[in-house]
C-alpha cells in the first residue's frame, strides 16, 4: 500500500543511487510541478490514483519500478495547449533519471512508456497496456466521480470557448466509444469497461 507518495518516491529513487539529498530535491521539483496553478485534474490525487491501481495488480507487472518512474514523471509537464506534453516529460525524466544507476535501456523504456500515454494504444508489451488502462482508470469510476472529473478537466481548458472546447471533446468520447475496447488488458476491461462506456455515451449526450 503506497500511503504517502513523497517516502515512495524518495525510497525509489535512492534505490537507483546513492544521493538521498538528490531524491529530496527531484521530489521537491515534482511537487511544485504538479500543484502548479490550473492543474485541477492532473496533479499529484491523479498520480496517486495511478499507483494504486497499479499496485493492485504488481504480481501481473514485469518491472513495477520502472512503471513506478513513468507514472510520476507522465504528467510533470502539461500545458493544456500543447501537443508536446507526453515529449517534453519524457525528456524531463530522462534529464532527472541520467543521475540515477538505471541502465539507459531502462531509461529508454521509462520514456517510452511516459510516451504510450499520449494515444492510449495497443502495446505488443504488456507493462505499457497496464500503465495506459491505469491512466484511463478514471473513465470507469461511478458517474459521481467521473463528473467530477469532467469538471476538473474542463477548469484546465477555461482559455478555449465552449464551441472549441466541446467540439474537441466531442470527438476524444467518440474515439473512446469507437474502439472495441477502451481498456487494454483484461483485468481492467473486467473492472471499468462496461461503467466506462456508460459514462462517457453520458457525457457525450451532455453536449
Amino acid at each position: 500500500m503506497i500511503n504517502n507518495l513523497e517516502l515512495h518516491f524518495i525510497g525509489l529513487y535512492s534505490k537507483y543511487g546513492t544521493d538521498t539529498n538528490l531524491g529530496k530535491e527531484n521530489w521537491i521539483e515534482l511537487k511544485e510541478q504538479y500543484q502548479a496553478k490550473g492543474r485541477y485534474y492532473h496533479n499529484l490525487d491523479h498520480n496517486t490514483a495511478m499507483l494504486m491501481e497499479l499496485e493492485s495488480v504488481k504480481e501481473m507487472l514485469i518491472n513495477i519500478d520502472l512503471l513506478w518512474f513513468a507514472v510520476y514523471y507522465h504528467d510533470v509537464i502539461y500545458l493544456p495547449h500543447s501537443s508536446c506534453n507526453e515529449v517534453d516529460s519524457a525528456n524531463f525524466a530522462r534529464e532527472r533519471l541520467v543521475n540515477t544507476n538505471l541502465n539507459n535501456k531502462q531509461i529508454d523504456q521509462i520514456a517510452d512508456l511516459i510516451l504510450s500515454t499520449k494515444k492510449h494504444e495497443l502495446h505488443q508489451e504488456s507493462d505499457f497496456n497496464y500503465l495506459i488502462d491505469a491512466d484511463l482508470s478514471i473513465l470507469g469510476k461511478p458517474w459521481e466521480i467521473y463528473l467530477q472529473y469532467i469538471k476538473n478537466i474542463r477548469k484546465e481548458y477555461t482559455m478555449f470557448s465552449d464551441t472549441i472546447y466541446n467540439s474537441g471533446r466531442s470527438k476524444f468520447l467518440k474515439h473512446l466509444l469507437a474502439e472495441e475496447q477502451v481498456f487494454k488488458t483484461p483485468w481492467f476491461q473486467k473492472k471499468y469497461e462496461e461503467q466506462a462506456r456508460a459514462n462517457l455515451a453520458r457525457e457525450l449526450a451532455l453536449f
